[in-house]
């Protein structure tokens, strides 16, 4: 276990938010946290993909549809 210093504010936070104990608050907040950034990362990569010349957009479309056309029938 670690102690993690808090503010008086911030104490009063967790508390109010009632849900369960401040370690439970806290990994409930870093579980938001990680799905926001998750969801980010992949708005980024899909305006990236949406941004290439549309040449190169068909060229990542074939060679996906490849890879999935290999992997069919596995399993």
């Amino acid at each position: 276990m670690t102690t993690v210093k808090v503010t008086t504010e911030t104490r009063d936070r967790l508390k109010a938010m009632g849900r369960g104990t401040a370690d439970d608050t806290i990994n409930a907040a870093l579980d938001a946290l990680d799905r926001a950034e998750f969801w980010a990362q992949a708005e980024r990569a899909t305006a990236a993909i949406r941004a290439l010349p549309e040449a190169e957009q068909r060229r990542r479309k074939a060679a996906e549809a490849a890879l999935d056309g290999a992997f069919d029938g596995i399993g």
